[in-house]
């Protein structure tokens, strides 16, 4: 039993109560890491899910934006749309912010400039005298690609995260769980049973106190 509980613990009563709050307090706390381990769960999962329909989105997305892109080279000629697609003097930088999920810190990928599909047609660096309307929508739709590629990722960055978050959380529950409380009550019930061995110890001691006193004076009564 001694090799299965807390070290340089004393058998008293007060260290019981110690032990006591203790267990308390750690059944709480694995109580309140329980249910955000729960509520993490529930998060992942529901990232998970939308990260499948993104992905479906983006593929389709990505389909008709190269059907554009085809269209636009077969009206312009790939020539003149390769040197279109060279003129761009100006890529809009990413801004990697963050947010806190479920008190987890995650990663947001956003535009630097917070600029939606559409809105930069003048940061392409081509005029649309001398373009199809085709150039345009291919560029509109690669765009959107783009800031659908974007949204996935700062998606993937927020699971990974709760996932990281998760992994950590379920080891905290478990070393509580199968580690900490059960050692303290193991510890416990090792003071109690010293307790009980020492009060049987003190009440030999006292019925053989007794006897002796009684037998002395019997023996005193007999001489007198």
């Amino acid at each position: 039993m001694q090799r299965a509980v807390i070290a340089g613990v004393r058998p008293t009563r007060l260290e019981f109560l110690r032990l006591s709050r203790r267990e308390l307090i750690a059944q709480k706390g694995r109580d309140i890491l329980q249910e955000k381990l729960d509520a993490l769960v529930i998060e992942h999962t529901r990232l998970t899910t939308e990260m499948e329909q993104r992905a479906g989105f983006i593929q389709k997305e990505m389909e008709e934006a190269y059907e554009a892109i085809k269209l636009a080279g077969i009206i312009t000629g790939w020539v003149r749309l390769s040197d279109l697609a060279s003129s761009c003097v100006h890529i809009p930088e990413l801004e990697v912010t963050s947010s806190q999920v479920m008190g987890v810190r995650v990663p947001v990928i956003t535009m630097s400039e917070g600029i939606e599909p559409g809105v930069y047609r003048k940061e392409r660096g081509y005029s649309i005298l001398g373009t199809s309307g085709q150039v345009d929508e291919a560029a509109l739709r690669y765009e959107k690609v783009l800031h659908s590629l974007l949204s996935y990722a700062s998606l993937e960055g927020r699971a990974d995260r709760i996932t990281l978050e998760m992994n950590r959380t379920r080891r905290r529950v478990n070393a509580l769980e199968h580690l900490v409380i059960p050692r303290l009550q193991r510890t416990m019930k090792y003071i109690e049973f010293r307790l009980e061995e020492r009060e049987r110890e003190d009440l030999f001691r006292r019925k053989r106190m007794k006897q002796i006193m009684e037998r002395k004076e019997v023996e005193e009564k007999g001489i007198a």
